[in-house]
Formats: structure tokens, C-alpha cells, sequence
């Protein structure tokens, strides 16, 4: 696995999306170097999805064709060759948009910290102090 590719998933993690596209850039050009086209595909399908979910369709289209291009050539990569089909169907109009998750619906009975749990070791510690 790749350090940069890494780095991206948790640059994503935090939110930080200019640092995780910069780090899979870097990882996609150390694999095509390395010459190992496989596990750069893959990171490119990676990079397509981080843009298309900041909204930026016209860079996440031209990565997803590479990725079913490179997935024709070597038959290979299926997850990743449904992937991009599938975002590039949505940008097309013949797939509708995905409905957003809604939040949790959270008990308020329930509190957000909860209370330490306290055994009979504990109880009678304290019951031996007093």
C-alpha cells in the first residue's frame, strides 16, 4: 500500500480534501512510475469519487473514463470499472442522485456521556473508607 494513498484516506477522514487530491495525485504518479498501472487505476477511481463529491464533475468524469478505459483494456478491476460506470451514468442523467442519509434520530433519555459503571469491588472499597 501506498504511504501517499494512506495519507489521502485520512486527509479525507478529516476533512481536509486539497491535502487527501494532493497525496493521491502523488500516489497515482509513484505507481505509474513504479509502472504498477493496477494500483494506480485504483487511486484514480479514488480521486474521480473525492471529486465528484466536492462537486466537481467535469475532472471526476475524465478520471472515471480513464478507469473503465484501463478496466476494457486489461479486464480487469471490476469494483472499480462499476464504480465509475455508475458515476458517470449519474452525470449523464440516467441514474438519479443518490437521496442524502438522514441523521440518526438520537433518544434524549439517553445521555450523550455515559455514567462510569461501578462494580461491587468498588462499592465496598468505598464502603470500607467510610
Amino acid at each position: 500500500m501506498n504511504i501517499d494513498y494512506e495519507a489521502a484516506l485520512q486527509y479525507i477522514d478529516l476533512e481536509n480534501y486539497e491535502k487527501a487530491e494532493e497525496s493521491l495525485r502523488k500516489a497515482i504518479k509513484t505507481e505509474e512510475d513504479k509502472n504498477d498501472l493496477t494500483a494506480a487505476t485504483q487511486y484514480r477511481c479514488v480521486l474521480g469519487e473525492l471529486f465528484a463529491n466536492l462537486g466537481k464533475a467535469d475532472e471526476a468524469r475524465a478520471l472515471f473514463e480513464q478507469v473503465i478505459d484501463f478496466c476494457a483494456r486489461t479486464n480487469t478491476l471490476e469494483p472499480q470499472r462499476l464504480i465509475a460506470r455508475r458515476f458517470i451514468d449519474v452525470f449523464d442523467g440516467k441514474l438519479p442522485l443518490p437521496a442524502p442519509a438522514a441523521p440518526a434520530k438520537r433518544n434524549p433519555s439517553v445521555p450523550l456521556v455515559p455514567k462510569p459503571v461501578q462494580d461491587k469491588g468498588f462499592i465496598a472499597g468505598k464502603m470500607k473508607r467510610r
